[in-house]
């Protein structure tokens, strides 16, 4: 068990500040030894399906050190923001009806870090964030299917990345 008192030089914030920090540069570290090495296609390839994975887990940790159960527009809406503080994301959730929301990243750290270093054109963060919410919304409702569609996109020159998610319904 980790003993906080052990290390009285940070508190908890800025142990999480720092988390995050490591956290997001050992990703794009990863990223971008692999665009180097396999090239970019093969690099967001892998890059997707281990966000993806990694995502499905979190969102099923998440869901069970909560109790994430109710209702769609009440539970979707926690994973993210805790998923959001996780990332370092300011983001809001426009829930539009009990099977449908909007999911608004308005400001997100993986993006200023990444135009640092790419064209804007090139950047196939989009990909990785529809991965990452496929993933953390299978981990936490398994039972359940979603689709996912962005309608808007920071790289393109949009204000914010926007996420449409949806219940998909059962036939």
């Amino acid at each position: 068990m980790l003993n906080l008192k052990e290390n009285p030089e940070l508190g908890l914030e800025e142990l999480l500040k720092l988390m995050r920090y490591s956290f997001l540069r050992l990703d794009g570290a990863w990223f971008m030894a692999s665009v180097e090495k396999l090239g970019l296609e093969t690099a967001t390839d892998l890059d997707v399906k281990a966000w993806e994975m990694f995502s499905e887990r979190l969102g099923k940790k998440i869901a069970s050190m909560t109790n994430l159960k109710g209702k769609f527009s009440q539970t979707v809406p926690k994973l993210m923001k805790i998923h959001h503080t996780l990332m370092n994301m300011n983001s809001e959730i426009e829930v539009i009806s009990e099977s449908k929301m909007i999911h608004r990243v308005l400001d997100c750290e993986v993006w200023r870090m990444v135009q640092k270093v790419w064209p804007q054109d090139a950047i196939p963060c989009h990909k990785v964030t529809l991965a990452t919410i496929k993933g953390l919304l299978k981990g936490a409702f398994p039972e359940k299917e979603f689709i996912l569609k962005f309608n808007k996109k920071i790289p393109l020159g949009d204000p914010c990345c926007e996420i449409e998610i949806s219940v998909k319904e059962s036939i």
